[in-house]
């Protein structure tokens, strides 16, 4: 369904104390007005208001590399690229712009690449929204977007740069009433995933908590139930550190074992599709075969069963959570730089990766959007530098996830196919 599948080797079961299975209720609120950041440890919840921000800027907790820019799609925001010259912001005209060929949204798979960089790249060095420049380590602003925003308004917006963990950005109207200088400072955003921005308010906010206190996300945000057919949906996104099985099709999901299934480390893994609106009793069902397991950012392993959801009338999750291990897999596969680079990118033919070899053996694969692996290799390698050639030129155009994994190493990069 959405699965990236990652190699696992061994898997052990230790288990200490008895387990228990808690029934927890996660709460939103009525119309889904809040997030709701749910830790697996303790079932502590942290609730903010989902609706008031519309930029979330990449900060610390994603990396320190971490540079995309995500939009708040589930509360209505939109984002169009308008132009690849900065300099067309003093003749912004939207006569004939075609609004659905250039409209971009935020994967819902990945938290490291947002709307403003979910696009086909010029090279190496663009990040979407702007050019990295090798000699000063500095982003400059190298795109032209259109806002709209969730009341309905619109703005134009440049992000201008990057510079030692600072975002400078200007907006306006689309007439250019309004003119707004911002920044936004990583520091101020120390250990979370992202800084939050409201264009509305003209603020800066810090809504969510530093990045390694929670584990899943109950929230609203817009998804691709179809090719080129978003749609906003309501549901749970896991934290980037986290591993799951989804296991379909189970007698008892209460027994059902956790070994021996695929561990997958996109974020939507559990998603929104463990429910189904009836439209005989405009109650949700939800599905009684279904079981997760949730390997958390301490190796340990939990059993999730969604048990109720009550819809935009209180906005509810009711689920029944249980820590079955106290070690999980016995070799945890980690982020890692192991890819150093993708070039060229986009291709339409042939994409070389470098990358850095942990052992000698390495698995390379390709997977789309939806986490379908279309393409994969495993190689002999030389502990060291190494790169691989993949030939591409049959793959449909589009944006793809390219997965090195090498000894307990995992990297991931985007690759986009023209």
């Amino acid at each position: 369904m959405k699965k990236i599948t990652t190699l696992l080797t061994s898997i052990s079961l230790m288990v200490g104390a008895s387990a228990q299975v808690v029934t927890d209720t996660i709460h939103t609120e009525p119309t889904y007005v809040n997030d709701n950041y749910y830790t697996l440890s303790n079932g502590n919840q942290f609730t903010v208001d989902r609706t008031n921000w519309d930029l979330a800027f990449a900060s610390d907790g994603l990396g320190g590399q971490a540079v995309n820019i995500r939009i708040n799609g589930g509360n209505g925001t939109e984002l169009y690229v308008y132009s690849n010259d900065t300099s067309d912001w003093n003749t912004l005209d939207t006569t004939g712009f075609n609004w659905t060929q250039n409209q971009l949204f935020n994967p819902d798979e990945i938290w490291e690449i947002g709307a403003f960089d979910n696009m086909t790249l010029s090279g190496p060095f663009d990040v979407g929204w702007g050019e990295y420049n090798v000699t000063t380590h500095q982003i400059l602003g190298s795109r032209l977007f259109i806002l709209k925003l969730s009341n309905g308004t619109y703005r134009k917006i440049v992000i201008e740069s990057l510079i030692s963990g600072v975002y400078s950005f200007k907006y306006a109207e689309l007439s250019g009433a309004n003119h707004t200088a911002a920044t936004l400072s990583k520091t101020n955003f120390s250990g979370k995933n992202f800084g939050y921005y409201s264009i509305i308010n003209n603020t800066d906010i810090d809504r969510d908590p530093v990045s390694n206190s929670w584990d899943l996300l109950f929230t609203k945000y817009v998804t691709m139930i179809a090719p080129n057919t978003p749609y906003p949906v309501t549901g749970v996104l896991a934290h980037q550190d986290l591993r799951i099985a989804q296991v379909n099709n189970v007698s008892n999901v209460y027994t059902e074992t956790h070994t021996g299934h695929s561990y997958d480390s996109l974020i939507n893994v559990i998603g929104y599709d463990w429910k189904s609106f009836n439209m005989t009793t405009f109650q949700y069902d939800i599905e009684d075969s279904l079981v997760y397991f949730v390997q958390d950012k301490n190796n340990h392993i939990f059993r999730l069963v969604f048990t109720g959801f009550t819809g935009s009338t209180a906005g509810e999750y009711h689920l029944d959570r249980e820590q079955i291990t106290g070690v999980g897999i016995e070799e945890t596969i980690e982020n890692s730089n192991t890819i150093l680079n993708v070039y060229p990118n986009p291709t339409s033919t042939n994409v070389t990766v470098t990358f850095n070899a942990i052992t000698n053996n390495t698995y390379i694969s390709l997977l789309d959007l939806t986490g379908k692996e279309v393409l994969n290799h495993q190689i002999n390698t030389t502990k060291g530098l190494s790169q691989q050639n993949l030939d591409v030129t049959n793959l449909n155009k589009g944006v793809y996830f390219l997965r090195i994994i090498s000894g307990n190493n995992l990297s991931t990069q985007k690759t986009i196919i023209k």
